[in-house]
């Protein structure tokens, strides 16, 4: 009897134990199916493509300044001004415009644009190879022409000890873009002298993602431009100088026989 009733409870805990596992299979397909019917954040990835590249929403300023302070803004105002940037971005109806006010006026705004990177980020790298910090530099540098013929980066920008200073040095640029903002900058080249540059010849998403690996590295650091040595040089050279004519002028026997002269 003993035995029976043993044997019994086992039963009932194996149905249990298959019945929770069920469940807990149908509640993960559940909240799998709700994940994927969930709608895609469209103004968020909007913003992330044309505007992320210059402005940050909480973020610190980048080329254009930080969009935060918008939120306390008149709708009109800043439709107003979102409408201004046609010029840098292209056309958008007023639909979209009014989409990007009420991202920039939604407390959440910049939780929406991370998810909206990070999401645009994976859908890139699963077309793409890799990115690579070594094919990055030499793509800077100029090693590695860039496929549609651009100009090498470093023609006008520094980054740590290598490259020009027409344009600003982006030995930090880490420190104040994500490496998903970097990538969608360099792809777009929306700054106002890149676009003319590279307005025919577009630098590619996967060229785009080598540069951003590179110029995310800790490696790079920053270093003295030649400018500021010369000024230092010639800064220590001046003080010597200095240093020697004033040396030179108390030996000068001519004044300590002019200043006996006055003591007398």
């Amino acid at each position: 009897m003993i035995r029976q009733i043993f044997a019994f409870m086992v039963l009932i805990t194996l149905i249990i134990g298959v019945a929770a596992a069920q469940d807990s299979t149908s509640t993960a397909t559940a909240d799998s199916a709700t994940n994927a019917q969930q709608p895609k954040d469209e103004v968020a990835a909007a913003y992330a493509m044309k505007c992320a590249g210059c402005h940050t929403i909480g973020g610190g300023k980048l080329t254009g300044p930080d969009l935060l302070p918008t939120r306390v803004w008149p709708q009109g105002e800043l439709f107003t001004k979102v409408k201004l940037m046609e010029q840098r971005v292209g056309p958008m109806t007023a639909e979209e415009v009014n989409g990007f006010v009420g991202l920039l006026q939604d407390a959440r705004a910049g939780d929406r644009v991370k998810i909206a990177q990070e999401l645009a980020s994976k859908a890139v790298a699963a077309t793409l190879e890799p990115a690579s910090k070594s094919a990055g530099q030499r793509l800077f540098e100029g090693e590695t022409p860039l496929t549609n013929n651009g100009i090498a980066c470093a023609t006008c920008h520094r980054a740590g000890a290598r490259g020009g200073s027409l344009g600003p040095d982006l030995t930090l640029l880490r420190d104040r873009m994500g490496k998903v903002a970097m990538t969608s900058a360099i792809q777009q080249a929306q700054y106002l002298v890149m676009s003319g540059t590279y307005k025919d010849n577009p630098i590619t998403a996967q060229e785009a993602v080598h540069l951003a690996e590179y110029l995310s590295s800790p490696d790079l650091q920053p270093v003295e431009s030649m400018e500021d040595k010369v000024s230092m040089i010639g800064s220590i050279a001046g003080a010597l100088a200095l240093i020697g004519i004033v040396r030179l002028y108390r030996r000068n026997p001519y004044r300590a026989a002019v200043r006996t002269r006055g003591n007398i």
